[in-house]
């Protein structure tokens, strides 16, 4: 069959310019659609591509193709798909599975893992995947010299926190390679989550003689070993990455897609444009402007759900005025988190005054902020600027996006009309941007965190005096003590308590401006199988297909009057 075209920067705006009778998506646009009276209308086209390759749009360039330095999701999502760890999640409950490691066991306190890995693992390179790499791998992200951001994902594993902080060397923490199929992990405490942590990105293997070989280097095409369902085989900057089907992996035989396109689009409006045009296969959420929502809501490709995800601002408490806690108290007082959501966003989000997105078990959110804009001028005046008199302009950080800016402004608005006060907006591209908000250089940047694990922990970690996602500048020690106590407490129930009282801090201290929990809003093409909603939008490449029969498949349940069925898993 003739293999699907994928085209560059320039045929991709002549594609668009020839679609353009179809590409208009505002609410005055014609809908594409299926014949009229035929079944559910779709947007844009619903041709299966001819082979079994799935494109997407992966928003932001990734900053790092290193799974020991990345920390955004656009770099996640790469590093899912050519890298494996000892675990995976179920596509659909994300609960742990086995990956590398075909069991593992606890013992009775919960304070030992052991891993037992596959017999026959290979790197793409032929060289066998052991124990050993996962370990070494792990005290790589653990060490201060690499830098990693997301080494605390690390701490529960026993001494991994002084080892990063360089109390002790690498030999003192409870990572332990017995022979090459054997991994074992003592923990300091026990740790609920830990199987949630193990599958998160950071912990992914990476191939010891490579990085060493070429240094920062290593992660290029040309030069990277992987161990995943899938191998790197084309990066484009600024446009794609390219990866197909691993013949070496383990289960190669269940991985039906013979290569994945993740386009590098970060303007929303272009990606819905391609994905009606047929060019994309998924437009992931957080790929359609707002405006957009309602209008393709209608169509039986978009999907709808909420997912552990909260939109935030960040103040970096190191820059005056910015230290002052009631200065941010008022910033974040006359934040209108309804109006946003309503009317900016038209209610494709929820407003969210908290920290903690809702639905972790056994966790009862605190109070969020509240718009309030009496008090918001009454901690402006305590802060010692009544009316926003003698303060300086703050400036706004955010990285591009339509939405981005549409909320910064609407801020800007907020803050000029409740306080009186000057502010300056600040646009960069996402790698620039990042490197503006790790180096603390800002005065108020737009943030967004999505959930690694199903713990109120991945997002209260964040706010740990010195944490490499901190990117604030704010430490507080009896936050410190509360996170601390949370990890000795065992009664779930306590637990859960404590994490209650350390939000309320954060919430009080004001180091971040919350504004929304996410919600997924997605356009998937009736003939992709195996994507799931999931609630950390986290989405496993490895069981997902294309379906060529899927509008025979419809038309037979349509005839014989019966409900959808569920998607298959095969």
């Amino acid at each position: 069959m003739k293999a699907r075209a994928f085209p560059q920067p320039a045929a991709v705006a002549i594609a668009l310019a020839l679609a353009a009778p179809l590409l208009s998506c505002s609410p005055a646009g014609r809908p594409g659609a299926e014949a009229a009276g035929a079944g559910p209308r779709y947007f844009g086209d619903v041709t299966p591509p001819r082979e079994d390759v799935l494109t997407y749009n992966n928003g932001a360039e990734p900053e790092s193709f290193d799974p020991g330095l990345m920390s955004g999701q656009p770099d996640g999502r790469i590093a899912r798909m050519i890298f494996e760890g000892l675990a995976v999640p179920d596509p659909e409950t994300l609960e742990p599975e086995p990956g590398q490691a075909y069991r593992w066991e606890t013992t009775p306190d919960g304070l030992t893992y052991t891993f037992h890995l596959r017999p026959g693992l290979r790197w793409t390179n032929g060289d066998p995947v052991t124990a050993r790499d996962f370990r070494w791998s792990w005290l790589r992200v653990l060490d201060p010299r690499t830098g990693s951001r997301y080494a605390s994902l690390l701490y529960p594993i026993h001494s991994a926190e002084r080892f990063n902080q360089g109390e002790v060397d690498s030999s003192r923490v409870g990572i332990a390679a017995p022979d090459d199929s054997t991994l074992v992990v003592t923990l300091e405490n026990p740790t609920p989550y830990f199987l949630f942590s193990v599958m998160f990105y950071t912990c992914l293997p990476v191939h010891r003689a490579t990085v060493e070989r070429y240094g920062d280097r290593w992660a290029r095409p040309e030069h990277i070993v992987t161990n995943g369902p899938f191998r790197w085989v084309e990066w484009r900057q600024g446009d794609k990455v390219v990866v197909e089907k691993n013949p070496d992996y383990w289960d190669a035989a269940r991985v039906r897609l013979r290569r994945v396109v993740a386009y590098a689009v970060e303007d929303l409006n272009t990606s819905v444009d391609l994905y009606k045009a047929g060019v994309l296969d998924w437009n992931p959420s957080g790929y359609i402007p707002s405006p957009y929502i309602p209008y393709v809501r209608s169509y039986g490709d978009f999907r709808h759900g909420r997912y552990h995800g909260i939109y935030f601002y960040s103040i970096n408490v190191s820059r005056p005025p910015l230290d002052n806690v009631w200065l941010r108290r008022a910033l974040n007082y006359a934040v209108d988190r309804e109006a946003i959501a309503r009317d900016l966003l038209k209610g494709s989000r929820d407003p969210w005054g908290g920290f903690t997105p809702s639905g972790y078990p056994g966790y009862e959110n605190p109070p969020g902020i509240p718009y309030d804009p009496r008090k918001a001028r009454e901690c402006l005046a305590r802060a010692g600027y009544p009316g926003g008199k003698g303060l300086r302009r703050i400036e706004i950080l955010f990285n591009t996006s339509e939405d981005h800016r549409r909320i910064a402004e609407a801020l800007q608005a907020m803050w000029k009309q409740t306080l009186g006060i000057a502010v300056e907006l600040s646009n960069q591209e996402w790698g620039s941007y990042l490197q503006s908000t790790v180096a603390l250089q800002y005065d108020v940047a737009r943030r967004s965190w999505i959930g690694d694990y199903l713990d109120p922990t991945t997002f209260l970690f964040l706010m740990r005096s010195g944490d490499g996602n901190n990117r604030t500048g704010w430490g507080d020690p009896e936050y410190d003590r509360l996170m601390r106590e949370s990890e000795r407490e065992l009664d779930p129930v306590k637990r859960m308590a404590i994490l209650r009282r350390a939000e309320t801090i954060v919430l009080d201290r004001g180091p971040i401006i919350p504004v929304y929990h996410y919600s997924t809003n997605e356009l998937v093409k009736p003939y992709v199988r195996g994507i799931f909603q999931t609630a950390l939008d986290t989405h496993p490449m490895k069981g997902v297909w294309i379906d060529r029969e899927w509008r025979r498949r419809a038309e037979q349940t349509a005839a014989a009057g019966a409900a959808p069925a569920r998607e298959a898993r095969r």
